[in-house]
């Protein structure tokens, strides 16, 4: 049976950007068989066009789903520049199916020997120190912090406001501990054991300082 003249058979538009809501906010997809110049011109026509009443109100958290593809900063800066039009869309991060198979690496920076009075060692990424860390001496990490020995001076873990970052120490003495913008309580605080069995971990329960065993770590972590 031939085909009537004048009819065709429609056609399925594929679309390079696909926004969907959830309960903390949006999630974008954007289709990694399309070219990164087809995903902003389609994610524009969305910003401007019938899908932007759903991007107006109050904060909106928007999470970024690139697929099997790694975006560059380059690239990232062109979406956060477009998504700027609007100033209630937060981007919480870009996630790619890459980088969950293949993680980055942690920058981890590892001090062997004391950290003594008046030194002070600070690094981008996780701090292993093996040794003790006298008072007077300072650790301070954007990630976390831990001390094969004992802890009795100023630890500051996630100092650019990670408040999922740990401080683990096998003796927990310290001057003062901080996460992100928490501070311990004062050195004598039962939050605080002076003298661990094994090793221990501060971290942040409900906004408050608190220390686990450090075979809790994992399930902890998990609950976040």
């Amino acid at each position: 049976m031939q085909d009537q003249p004048g009819c065709e058979m429609p056609r399925t538009v594929k679309q390079a950007v696909t926004i969907k809501g959830i309960r903390d906010g949006l999630v974008f997809l954007f289709d990694d068989q399309c070219s990164f110049a087809e995903i902003l011109e389609d994610l524009q026509e969305k910003l401007h066009g019938a899908q932007s009443q759903l991007l107006s109100g109050p904060i909106i958290r928007v999470t970024i789903e690139t697929g099997r593809r790694v975006f560059d900063e380059v690239q990232k800066e062109q979406i956060r520049q477009l998504l700027s039009i609007y100033g209630n869309l937060v981007i919480q991060g870009f996630h790619s199916v890459l980088e969950e198979e293949f993680p980055k690496p942690p920058h981890v920076f590892l001090h062997r020997g004391t950290v003594r009075s008046g030194q002070s060692i600070e690094f981008d990424g996780d701090i292993t120190i093996i040794g003790d860390v006298n008072p007077g001496g300072q650790v301070l990490a954007t990630g976390d912090i831990y001390v094969m020995g004992a802890l009795r001076g100023i630890a500051h873990a996630g100092c650019r406001g990670n408040e999922q970052a740990v401080i683990g120490a096998v003796y927990f003495q310290p001057t003062q501990l901080r996460i992100g913008s928490v501070i311990s309580r004062s050195p004598d605080t039962s939050d605080i054991r002076s003298e661990a069995a094994e090793m221990e971990f501060a971290y942040l329960r409900n906004g408050q300082m608190a220390v686990e065993k450090m075979f809790n770590l994992y399930s902890i972590r998990l609950k976040k």
